[in-house]
């Protein structure tokens, strides 16, 4: 995980400049504001596509899916641990899933 949030700190621009000065000092900042900072930098891009009427109807619809995707991707993750609590069916744990319990 220390790998994979340097290198977003580090080249990809997507994460505001105070975070990533944070991830790289060695620090990991809580998932939520990640996640926050991925989906406002998607919401911008959405909005900016959709926003110019030079974008085709495709650029338009990988926007909106980008921007699906993110939501999605961040109900994930911020709502694991609570899935079980919330949910009335059975979630499996990990031990289940890999043969031992």
């Amino acid at each position: 995980m220390k790998n994979i949030l340097n290198q977003l700190a580090r080249n990809t621009g997507l994460l505001p400049e105070n975070l990533s000065l944070t991830i790289l000092a060695g620090n990991t900042p809580p998932v939520e504001e990640i996640v926050m900072a991925l989906i406002v930098g998607c919401m911008d891009g959405f909005a900016v596509i959709v926003g110019d009427p030079k974008s085709t109807w495709n650029e338009k619809r990988l926007a909106r899916m980008a921007l699906a995707v993110a939501f999605l991707a961040a109900m994930v993750v911020v709502g694991e641990g609570k899935a079980a609590s919330q949910c009335s069916v059975p979630v499996a744990t990990r031990e289940l899933r890999d043969g031992t319990q």
